[in-house]
């Protein structure tokens, strides 16, 4: 491109400034006569028209001669330009060498907001020429790739390999851990990280350099170290790129699976399902490429460790699979279901809740252990092999887009039966074109011996008589042919789920064929798809907001430029007095050689849909069915639409945490006020002035430990308080300024604080297999749990690694951590309100009053409090799977195991002299001197959890009197609390948000959540 400065003129072209009287000259600068030197001894000078004596002829900035050459510049807002000598003229054009600070002449570089000649623009340690696309700073010095890495560069915390461009900085407590975008999402996906003996590469530890000292340290040299930091991009970036389009492709599937089955729509279910399927058998391909078998499955074994007096571990890889295609077959179930016409029966949300959420889960259990177990044998083998096969077979489910049973070639008629026992094969098998067989029916049919599996090249099978023949004896059977091919457990869970698919979608035609499908509604049908597509995209657009993150950039592309031509004049040269010049300059084209990233948008995309928002769509849509008032009507959807759809909302769209500080107090003022109209506390409580406290003294709660909390520490506008040392015991709000983490494990748009033990604890144990019998209500392991609580009180700042510790284990301690609170979570200054609320016979009523209590938590309570109830309620869904197999904790048992730790007073259980053991259990002193409560306190929670989403969003009556608070400018609770006196005289608060005639109940142990009737 092309770069003209503003115009000059011509050194005699401008009309003099100077006055001519009687030939006689006056000099532009000291406004003398110029006199005629008859000897010539001194010189008059001549440029841009005007006259100047020898001596005043100077720079303007710098006072030195300009003789012979000098440079007109054009100042701003001035007529004439002005003279200057060649530093300052490139000065002033910002066209100086960061390094020698000389004008810059002919080519020269642009980085890092500097500029460099074509000398400087190398390392500063080995002077090696940077590059236009590579070039690397700090501290305001350039160095070389090579140099860079090895001594600057920041660490990945995931990796712990060098970081060369693009990174996330991530805040921890007061520390701020930086990650390859890759790594952070695989972090964060999968809890997974890829080190370098995990990816077959040497570690890179971080150098320290001494300027004083000679660079001798070679290893690894400059080319070795750019193969193996290519190496391992490649690596983190194939793996990263594949699982995550995994992931997307899957969540795609279950999200349709789940839209058709509510919106009855029997064919595309099956096509969907189907698709899924596909998928599933590259990721099981993957799978069975790690050569996965009995003997070598101890790398799972942490998480299957002995529970309760060594009782024996059972295999957990081994029912993942299993339980994901009876989730699978389930589906299918209720999708035959929508063909009968059966009125009496419905299929509700609450009804397949479970199988939604847990084809979800179990899915991701399998990728991070695929992920895992890939990457443990890379440590084996000192090899990344393992990892590239197991990326290469489930990289091809992309190849899978539409028309899914045009790949299915089971014939309807296949069978799922062994050739030999006539019995139903599970688990791995012998198979024969389509014929099929147990390993242990694998047996000749002549001599009577076991044949080895895996050796099935001699065998042979005579078709016309069903007679398998080992080695020795098909030589005399000449009718009989090879072809006998091993079978693993995953290819024949899959073999069994497309027969069931075939035949499924066989019935499903045959119905429609007979106009035999029960009838649905077409405006019922297009009502349910539109709520659910309002559903999906505002889980999208919720989570892309709460994981956006930035992205920074340690390497930036130079600009290479070249000065064609200044303003440089020169008195000796009359030639070309006349000539017109500006400054030029020519620069190469950036967008040219500069490549696109598509990584900083991953984050923060709302097109995209990953396995964690599958759970969110079902809550959220489970949500709608108990509360259908909740939109009025629809008037017009577009699918594409992320940010409008033209509804009525009953609720008010907005959370906790998007609120600000004086926001956060005058909601709280303003429900302190509507509490104490109903009488359900007054300024004669001991605990009515802390409550008042929590709004207008504690502010400074709903900060996120940024920027401004620093400094107020800082400069002293607070008092400073003591550092942490401890974890375990220590006030929520100091672990949280000290030790805490902006999570996403909120349910709205915004990141909230919370402490980094509990991110850490809820990300793992979403990990893992939550349909283990007992979670949260066993112990676990004590002398265990007593190990990890002093390793985390030990580095309040860094959790210890939990991907080896099992379900049951970490939620004891995480029951553990809030247990141990100063205060219980929903506030000892709250607890009667709690009681209360529990106490009213009216439904609506009670509802009001609990929003109203939620609403006066503390911040960082809240924040808590928001992140276990959306949890626990997650947790739920894996209280039954089938064959009364599960957890067993479903809401309501979730809540009694959990309200003794979060609901109660701290006199009534503090006991030093208790064991952990006892103090843990179900039967406390909380329950036995205080039983009418502890049943109430039970029922508040259970309402919370499954509530969690409504409690998560302000109710839209106190956001509409927050608006009027703000419009009168009201910034205390006794001008707020007589305004919202007035109010309550009017009658005119709305509602109808409420209005719910019976109760939401919670029925056995599948968490079935019935409907109540709703006024509309």
């Amino acid at each position: 491109m092309i770069q003209n400065s503003a115009g000059y003129r011509s050194l005699n072209t401008a009309t003099p400034m100077t006055m001519q009287i009687k030939n006689q000259k006056v000099c532009a600068r000291c406004n003398k006569l110029v006199a005629q030197d008859n000897q010539r001894t001194k010189t008059t000078l001549k440029a841009l028209g005007r006259y100047y004596h020898e001596n005043c002829f100077i720079c303007q900035d710098c006072g030195k001669p300009l003789k012979p050459k000098y440079f007109p510049y054009q100042v701003d807002r001035m007529s004439e330009p002005i003279l200057l000598c060649q530093y300052d003229y490139f000065r002033r054009h910002n066209l100086l060498c960061h390094v020698c600070d000389t004008p810059l002449r002919g080519l020269y570089y642009t980085a890092f907001g500097y500029r460099y000649d074509e000398e400087h623009f190398s390392c500063t340690i080995c002077a090696t020429p940077c590059g236009v696309k590579k070039c690397f700073m700090f501290e305001n010095q350039l160095y070389c790739k090579y140099h860079f890495l090895k001594y600057f560069s920041k660490r990945c915390k995931g990796c712990e390999f060098p970081i060369s461009d693009q990174y996330i900085e991530f805040p921890k407590g007061e520390e701020i851990h930086c990650w390859h975008p890759e790594c952070y999402g695989i972090h964060k996906y999968w809890h997974v990280n890829l080190a370098a003996d995990t990816v077959g590469l040497q570690r890179l530890p971080k150098l320290e350099y001494n300027p004083n000292a000679e660079d001798k340290d070679i290893n690894p040299n400059a080319y070795d170290l750019d193969k193996q930091m290519q190496a391992f991009n490649f690596i983190l970036s194939k793996t990263w790129s594949v699982l995550y389009r995994f992931e997307e492709e899957a969540a795609s599937c279950i999200s349709d699976m789940f839209q058709y089955l509510t919106s009855n729509d029997q064919l595309k279910g099956i096509e969907s399902t189907a698709l899924l399927v596909l998928k599933i058998d590259c990721l099981f391909r993957g799978l069975d490429t790690l050569n996965l078998s009995n003997s070598n499955m101890s790398i799972i074994n942490s998480e299957s460790e002995q529970i309760e007096n060594n009782s024996i571990a059972t295999n957990k890889y081994s029912k993942f699979p299993k339980n994901l295609s009876t989730k699978i077959m389930i589906y299918l179930q209720l999708l035959r279901k929508l063909g009968l016409e059966n009125k009496n029966e419905t299929i509700t949300i609450s009804s397949f809740m479970s199988v939604i959420t847990g084809l979800a889960h179990f899915l991701k259990l399998l990728t991070r252990f695929g992920l895992y177990t890939a990457l443990e044998n890379n440590k084996t083998t000192r090899s990344v092999n393992p990892l590239l096969r197991f990326l290469r077979e489930t990289e091809k489910n992309e190849l899978f887009e539409d028309n899914p049973f045009q790949y299915i070639k089971t014939p309807v008629n296949a069978t799922d039966s062994c050739t030999g026992c006539n019995k139903y094969i599970q688990e791995e098998c012998i198979q024969f074109y389509e014929y099929r067989w147990h390993i242990a029916c694998f047996i000749c049919s002549s001599c009577h011996k076991n044949i080895n599996p895996m050796s099935l090249t001699d065998p042979t099978f005579n078709k016309d008589k069903k007679r398998i023949l080992c080695s020795h004896c098909s030589i005399d059977d000449p009718a009989s042919l090879p072809g006998f091919k091993y079978v693993t457990k995953l290819a024949q869970l899959i073999f069994l789920l497309k027969i069931a698919l075939v035949k499924s979608r066989t019935v499903m035609l045959k119905l429609r064929a007979s106009n035999k499908v029960g009838n649905t509604s077409l405006q019922s049908t297009m009502l349910k798809e539109q709520t659910y597509i309002r559903t999906l995209n505002d889980i999208k657009r919720l989570r892309s907001r709460r994981e956006s993150v930035r992205v920074t950039h340690n390497k930036q592309q130079a600009r290479k430029s070249v000065i064609l031509e200044t303003t440089e004049t020169d008195l000796n040269d009359l030639t070309k007095e006349e000539d017109r010049k500006n400054l030029i300059i020519q620069t190469d084209d950036l967008s040219s050689n500069q490549q696109i990233s598509t990584r900083e948008n991953v984050f923060s995309n709302t097109k995209t849909l990953t396995l964690d928002d599958i759970s969110r769509i079902v809550a959220a849509e489970q949500a709608r069915e108990l509360r259908p008032n909740a939109f009025t009507h629809f008037k017009k959807l577009k699918e594409t639409d992320d940010e409008t759809s033209n509804v009525v909302p009953k609720k008010s769209g907005v959370y906790y945490s998007e609120l600000s500080a004086t926001e956060l107090s005058m909601i709280r003022a303003i429900s302190l006020s509507l509490l104490a109209s109903k009488q359900l506390i007054s300024k004669s409580d001991p605990n009515f002035d802390r409550i008042v406290s929590i709004g207008f003294s504690n502010e400074k709660q709903v900060l996120t430990g940024g920027f401004w909390s620093k400094m107020k520490t800082m400069m002293s506008m607070e008092p400073k308080k003591t550092i942490t040392k401890t974890v375990f015991g220590t006030p929520l709000e100091i672990l949280c300024e000290k030790c805490g983490v902006d999570s996403d494990l909120g349910v709205g748009p915004v990141k909230i604080r919370i402490p980094i033990i509990i991110d850490e604890l809820i990300s793992s144990l979403r990990q893992m297999d939550m349909s283990v019998e007992g979670i949260f209500r066993k112990n676990g392991n004590i002398r265990r749990l007593r190990e990890l609580t002093a390793t985390i009180d030990s580095d309040p700042t860094e959790a210890p690694d939990f991907s080896k510790e099992n379900a049951i284990q970490l939620s004891a301690l995480l029951k553990k951590f809030i247990r141990e609170l100063p205060q219980p979570i929903l506030s000892t200054d709250l607890y009667d309100l709690w009681i209360k609320a529990a106490k009213v016979d009216s439904e609506d009523e009670k509802q009001r009053i609990i929003l109203l209590i939620y609403s006066l938590l503390p911040s960082y309570n809240r924040n808590l409090l928001e992140a276990l109830l959306s949890f626990l309620h997650w947790t739920s869904s894996f209280s039954y799977i089938e064959n009364e197999m599960g957890s067993k904790m479903d809401i309501h048992n979730l809540s009694t195991v959990i309200t003794p730790n979060i609901l109660y007073f701290p006199q009534e259980i503090a006991n030093d002299n208790v064991s952990e053991e006892a103090n843990s259990g179900l039967v406390d002193s909380f329950a036995q001197n205080k039983g009418e409560n502890y049943f109430l306190a039970i029922e508040v929670v259970d309402y919370l959890i499954i509530h969690n989403e409504e409690m998560a969003m302000v109710p839209k009556f106190l956001m509409n009197l927050l608006k009027e608070v703000q419009m009168q400018k009201l910034d205390n609770y006794e001008s707020i609390n007589n305004f919202i006196s007035d109010i309550l005289q009017k009658n005119t608060i709305d509602y109808s948000e409420c209005d719910v005639k019976s109760p939401v109940t919670v029925k056995d142990s599948t968490t079935m959540v019935m409907q109540g009737e709703v006024n509309k």
